[in-house]
């Protein structure tokens, strides 16, 4: 008999997945430091969230930023999340850790590339602390890139275990 479509455990903790990405989103992700252009002062820190964040990257693409290559982790990751669904485990993982690698280092080269303070050409933004929106959105692809994995082990044994069967029954017949 077949389970029921609503309680397949690859859906609830896919699930789970997607709901720390949401959290991640709600959460404070970025500290900012702003800076005078001419002094080079610290006027004060700039705290975002993670979907200003993840906002301010779309928009950053445009203008050829090179922190805002971080948010291509978005779509990388709604593509794995795609593949799990598909049953395509190996292409989910990769696609997952890609979007982990993507996100990490795309975001913290803000570091030390500064980054425009919206329209002002006075003060630019210097990235100064990742906060916990940040790991949480990174948790999200490497959550499901484990459960990912499991599910392809299994699958895996699953076929190893059919294949000793099949030859051991070719065997018997002989």
């Amino acid at each position: 008999m077949k389970k029921p479509f609503l309680f397949d455990k690859g859906l609830i903790l896919l699930g789970i997945s997607l709901l720390l990405y949401i959290i991640a989103l709600n959460l404070p992700a970025l500290a900012f430091e702003i800076v005078d252009n001419k002094t080079k002062e610290i006027s004060f820190i700039y705290i975002m969230k993670g979907a200003e964040v993840t906002i301010g990257g779309f928009i950053g693409l445009f203008f050829f930023q090179i922190p805002a290559i971080g948010w291509l982790a978005n779509p990388l990751y709604w593509f794995s999340c795609k593949l799990f669904v598909q049953k395509k485990y190996k292409f989910s993982i990769v696609s997952a850790f890609i979007a982990i690698i993507v996100g990490f280092t795309g975001t913290i080269s803000a570091y030390w590339l500064a980054l425009p303070n919206g329209s002002s050409s006075y003060s630019h933004l210097l990235l100064t602390k990742l906060l916990p929106g940040f790991w949480l959105w990174l948790a999200a692809p490497g959550f499901l890139m484990i459960i990912a994995s499991y599910f392809a082990y299994t699958k895996h044994k699953n076929r190893l275990v059919l294949n000793q069967k099949l030859s051991r029954n070719i065997l018997d017949e002989k």
